[in-house]
């Protein structure tokens, strides 16, 4: 396994589910693949940025007035965005079908080269494909 910590390219990253009925707090080791099922055929990841909402943090009575002042205020993780190769059979790219019909919210985890994972809960609040004009068959 690579160093965690050591910076690596995209080619060989994977996305995954978790599966249906496994519960999130029994998983010890996240990059361990038997509790998760591989989406296939991922084009480019986006994973989301994390950001932090400024508070207004001014007041009329405040004798510095001429400067604004802020706060951290709600943070957000950010939308992931994912671009698949649309093969309609696959089992897996229909699970994703399956959530957005269903309003599922469950866990998601890229695994990268390098060994680290990102695992995110949430919903898919977008599904499409994209259409090459050509398309190796």
């Amino acid at each position: 396994m690579t160093a965690t910590t050591t910076p690596t390219k995209g080619a060989g990253t994977t996305f995954w589910r978790l599966q249906d009925g496994t519960d999130i707090t029994t998983i010890t080791d996240y990059t361990e693949n038997t509790k998760w099922d591989q989406i296939a055929k991922i084009r480019e990841l986006q994973p989301g940025e994390i950001t932090v909402e400024d508070e207004e943090d001014d007041y009329l009575d405040d004798p510095k007035a001429d400067w604004s002042k802020t706060s951290p205020g709600t943070k957000s993780a950010g939308e992931t965005t994912l671009t698949i190769a649309w093969l309609p059979g696959e089992p897996q790219q229909q699970k994703l079908v399956d959530d957005v019909n269903k309003d599922v919210i469950t866990y998601y985890r890229s695994k990268y080269p390098n060994g680290a994972v990102d695992v995110w809960y949430g919903y898919i609040n977008s599904l499409g494909k994209a259409v090459a004009i050509k398309e190796k068959k």
